[in-house]
């Protein structure tokens, strides 16, 4: 007993103390991570590949029912368009007629309009549908309940004021009902009365304008999976729709828990169930699962369904071909680390003699290091590296140091370029008052800031009278002498430093002037206009005056409620077309309210 316990003992120590090869290592750390890898792509892969193969089915049943849903709802929605269009085009006919007979003389308007009441409210549509006559005010001309009553704030008036022909769907509850009801209405416009003829009933009453043959075979002719199919089933639990049993009624089916499922699906109107279901011909019930959905025009519930053992059958093929791939990728794999664990290692012991030639010196820093194969080698050579690398960082160090301090510099001289580049981009060049793009940005601010505290704000914009007659006789280096001169006295005449002045483009020009009203801005607009006139620059061309002159347009915000600043800036502009209208050389005040 004592000799066995030396010998594993000695077996043992001897396997601790035998180093294993780097190759092996290798080796080892391949396969496993094969075989790990391949576990986890057949286990991820069945568990994907299940998912995926219900939900494409559970999407397929979507797809199907939600095209079928409209299919029908396009044969109803055409089966009542057509039905509602040939009542009011037959309607407008009639009035049409009396329209003549008042343009003929045989009537008065008044009492056609009374035998036209009498003609329409004794119409009957459908069970609860009637005729009505709307307006282009949306004011009900016609109605059994509301005549002359103003419906234009309900979206359906305002869609039949802007359409005022054709057909719209819309839900509507009358004081009687207890819910919301989707109804159906056709409308036509009789223009010489302002009449939008307008016939509506609810769509569930016109169940037997539609004919199911119409959609029956697109139906039947979906397939779901390998035997799937699609039904149809009515409030009651009768096959309105089926392959096999059309007309029967399964209210009372039962699965083997004792659910009535069929009236669950009612109850529910939309959702999903699943419950055994057994044709005509099959030898036993096979679970079935359906996506239903309700259609309530013509109280039918669409129904998509497919058996789940057809869902599990491409699962176990798919479980199988992974099983074999997984397989074969494992012997693969294990080829594969052996010649990748030889091509490895000749590299590496490369690497070790190359890096023995290069590295030269003494080194202070050492990785402890317990290994006695290749990799310790390696780990070796690497504390004689690291003392280089170190003297490289030092000197790498130095050098960001250096490049940091220029990039310091840099940035300085960038902002300062800039600062004086946004300062040009301010200014108008020929001027040198503030440009377009810098009056914007005022006016924004100082209309947001009149808005805020509800202080007064005006704007003047003003125009040189005739300058491209000005130009055409004295040329461009003149006019922009004349542009100098103008905005000098401009600027003279404004004393705050509030009062902002700026170019608006070519010859036009723009004062804003803050907390200021109405008075006080049609006063410096006449003092510019004055300084303007008094600086008698010829202008022979001119259609007002011998020498040059301006026109102005005022606008003052004295209303902080319903205003726009585009609004506000458009009251100036007017006010200056007023002054140009009214001779010229004027200026002329607005309120914007």
């Amino acid at each position: 007993m004592a000799e066995k316990r030396a010998w594993t003992a000695g077996f043992i120590s001897a396997f601790r103390t035998r180093p294993i090869g780097f190759r092996k290592q290798i080796m080892l750390i391949l396969v496993s991570l094969s075989v790990i890898c391949t576990s986890l792509m057949g286990v991820i892969g069945y568990n994907i590949t299940d998912k995926l193969n219900r939900d494409l089915v559970l999407n397929n049943l979507q797809v199907q029912t939600e095209s079928t849903y409209n299919l029908i709802d396009s044969a109803v929605n055409t089966s009542i368009r057509n039905y509602l269009s040939a009542i009011a085009e037959m309607n407008k006919k009639i009035i049409a007629a009396y329209y003549l007979r008042v343009t003929a003389g045989e009537l008065s308007e008044e009492a056609a309009k009374i035998e036209l009441e009498r003609i329409l409210l004794s119409q009957k549509v459908g069970e609860t549908a009637y005729i009505y006559i709307v307006n282009s005010q949306g004011i009900l001309q016609e109605h059994p309940f509301l005549k002359n009553a103003d419906l234009s704030s309900y979206d359906f008036i305002k869609t039949q004021i802007d359409q005022k022909q054709g057909y719209i769907e819309y839900s509507w509850k009358n004081p009687a009902d207890i819910e919301e009801r989707k109804k159906a209405l056709y409308m036509t416009y009789f223009e010489p009365w302002d009449y939008i003829i307008s016939v509506s009933s609810y769509k569930s009453e016109f169940n037997n304008l539609v004919n199911t043959e119409d959609f029956k075979s697109n139906i039947l002719s979906r397939v779901i999976g390998e035997t799937g199919y699609m039904y149809v089933i009515n409030s009651a639990g009768k096959l309105v729709i089926h392959p096999k049993q059309e007309g029967i009624s399964i209210y009372d089916s039962m699965d083997s828990q004792g659910n009535y499922f069929i009236r669950e699906i009612i109850k529910n109107k939309n959702g999903m169930v699943v419950y055994p279901w057994k044709n005509p011909g099959e030898k036993e019930a096979r679970e079935k699962i359906v996506i239903y959905r309700y259609y309530e025009p013509m109280d039918w519930y669409l129904c998509s369904g497919v058996y789940i053992n057809e869902l599990v059958k491409p699962v176990q093929l798919m479980k199988m071909k992974f099983f074999m791939i997984s397989l074969g990728i494992l012997f693969v794999s294990i080829f594969m680390s052996i010649v990748c664990s030889k091509a490895l290692l000749q590299p590496i012991r490369m690497l070790i003699k190359a890096t023995e030639r290069v590295i030269d010196g003494n080194f202070d820093i050492k990785i402890n290091n317990g290994r006695n194969d290749e990799i310790g080698r390696l780990i070796k050579i690497f504390n004689q590296m690291i003392l280089k690398i170190k003297h490289y960082m030092a000197g790498l160090h130095l050098a960001n140091e250096q490049l940091e301090k220029a990039n310091i510099d840099l940035e300085h001289k960038v902002q300062e370029r800039t600062k004086q580049l946004e300062l040009l981009s301010n200014l108008d060049g020929l001027t040198g008052i503030a440009n377009r793009r810098k009056m914007d940005d005022y006016l924004h601010h100082e209309w947001k800031v009149a808005i805020r505290h509800r202080h007064p704000l005006s704007l003047i914009i003003l125009d040189i009278d005739c300058f491209k007659n000005y130009n055409d006789t004295y040329g461009h280096p003149a006019g922009d002498d004349c542009l100098k001169k103008i905005v000098k006295a401009l600027s003279g005449s404004l004393k705050r430093s509030t009062d902002f002045v700026a170019r608006y483009g070519g010859e036009e020009f723009v004062v804003i002037l803050s907390d200021t009203a109405q008075e006080g801005a049609a006063e410096i607009a006449e003092n510019i206009r004055k300084a303007v006139e008094e600086l008698h620059i010829p202008h022979a061309s001119s259609l007002v005056s011998s020498s040059v002159t301006i026109s102005l347009g005022i606008s003052a915000l004295v209303s902080f409620a319903n205003t726009s600043l585009p609004g506000f800036i458009k009251s100036a502009d007017e006010a200056l077309y007023a002054a140009k209208q009214s001779g010229k050389n004027c200026c002329v005040a607005v309120v914007y309210a």
